[in-house]
């Protein structure tokens, strides 16, 4: 195939798909659907559980909502360290998938708030293997320029398990008991342990080597000739080393600081709704869990269409796309709260607010990534890292706020906040030196 996923002439076929590239992104979008499955399922749960069974209010779910970001951005820099310094990406998703499960079914005994809350941080450090090492086993196996097309891709599964999720969590959880959902889940990310055992690891150590010979090649081939009056003053040197990359200095690059902070306010805002829509709903339409479960999917389901977004981005622009998503998401979200005759006239709504948000992050990751790449690579898991730290604190800002503004202003009040922090936010991501040049050459001409 390529250096990155070396061709197997001998063996099986099976031997072989272990190795393939495909067999490698189908893993990888297994890890992130079982990933959102789990994730999504207790969007309709925890509300119904902290308020109508432990008597809580909605401050203490926002909260319980947040605490994933902790366990996320605890864990994701240092599987992201570890995965890059020994080149290994299946053991720590191997690790992250059995957390997952177990800190699952820790949801189905949990009887308390202060339970309830250690589950769901551990829930989070398990997504931070999946997330942070799966993003960058897809980097270590695929060419740059395809990057965009493939993790459109692979965010598909992402989309699917979020938008199965809520209506399978509701459905459950409504007329199986509040321990079913989570006892599912669980057998779920066993099954996604297996196939994690079952992909080979990407060939590293090959990759390493052939860069390091071919960089041997170019200084071997640079002869520096004995000086004439012809010699020229400035001569050809041989490559100069880079020091090591890492998370300080990508945060110095604005084309990667620019994708953390539009992933910080985006998170939060996406992250905001999970558990304040449920619990408006709730209140204002009588909703059960199930139906408030479906209300997610229509949410979601315009985020399949992430392959062409990554597409689009990969054509005109990723920035401009993603600044569109965030002004997206910013008119969407005050619709949302308007107060509609039937709770179904607000899918056109929650659908436009779905679409917002593969718009606005599909084309940050490859973005990253490419980043990297002309930063010298070696870094695709701690670029990964920063994306999911970014998202993992927007996960935590959106859901505490969320809770704190729905019980002392109202959910109306929440997504005016949430809107006009979208359009504060949204110019950081234009390129605003390549678009005054081309305004400048235009007036010119």
């Amino acid at each position: 195939m390529t250096e990155n996923c070396p061709t197997v002439k001998s063996g099986s076929a099976w031997h072989r798909a272990r190795r393939s590239r495909v067999g490698i992104a189908c893993v990888v979008a297994l890890t992130l659907f079982t990933d959102m499955l789990v994730y999504g399922v207790v969007i309709p749960c925890l509300p119904a559980l902290v308020i109508d069974r432990l008597k809580g209010d909605s401050s203490m779910v926002g909260f319980l909502f947040g605490c994933y970001a902790f366990g996320l951005l605890a864990a994701t820099p240092l599987f992201a360290v570890l995965s890059d310094k020994y080149q290994n990406r299946r053991y720590p998703m191997m690790a992250g998938m059995l957390g997952l499960a177990v800190s699952t079914l820790g949801f189905a005994v949990a009887d308390t708030y202060i339970l309830l809350v250690m589950a769901r941080v551990a829930q989070g450090v398990a997504g931070g293997a999946s997330w942070t090492i799966g993003l960058g086993m897809l980097a270590d196996v695929f060419p740059t320029k395809r990057l965009g097309v493939v993790m459109g891709t692979v965010l598909t599964a992402h989309t699917v398990g979020f938008a199965i999720g809520p209506a399978a969590g509701g459905f459950l959880y409504e007329f199986g008991g509040f321990s079913a959902p989570f006892i599912f889940c669980a057998g779920f990310a066993l099954i996604n342990f297996i196939a994690i055992v079952w992909v080979a690891e990407p060939a590293h150590a090959n990759r390493t080597e052939k860069a390091n010979m071919k960089a041997s090649a170019v200084r071997e081939d640079v002869e520096i000739p004995s000086p004439t009056e012809e010699t020229p003053l400035i001569t050809a040197q041989p490559p100069v080393s880079h020091p090591p990359i890492t998370m300080l200095s990508l945060l110095k690059n604005w084309r990667i600081l620019s994708c953390v902070l539009c992933v910080i306010v985006s998170a939060s805002v996406f992250s905001g709704i999970e558990p304040a829509l449920p619990i408006y709903l709730q209140k204002r339409y009588d909703a059960s869990t199930s139906v408030v479960g479906l209300l997610f999917v229509a949410m979601v389901v315009p985020a399949f269409l992430a392959p062409l977004i990554g597409h689009i981005s990969d054509k005109i622009g990723r920035q401009i796309i993603s600044a569109t998503g965030m002004i997206m998401m910013a008119i969407a979200s005050p619709l949302v709260a308007i107060h509609y005759p039937s709770i179904y006239l607000i899918i056109p709504v929650l659908m436009i607010f779905g679409l917002s948000s593969p718009v606005t992050l599909t084309p940050v990751l490859p973005e990253m990534g490419e980043t990297v790449h002309e930063m010298g690579g070696a870094a695709y898991a701690q670029v990964y890292a920063l994306y999911n730290m970014a998202y993992s604190i927007g996960m935590f800002i959106g859901p505490v706020i969320a809770g704190l503004l729905m019980s002392k202003a109202g959910f109306e009040t929440l997504m005016l906040v949430f809107a006009f922090a979208l359009l504060a936010f949204s110019p950081i991501m234009m390129d605003w030196k390549k678009l005054f040049r081309t305004i400048l050459a235009r007036f010119r001409s």
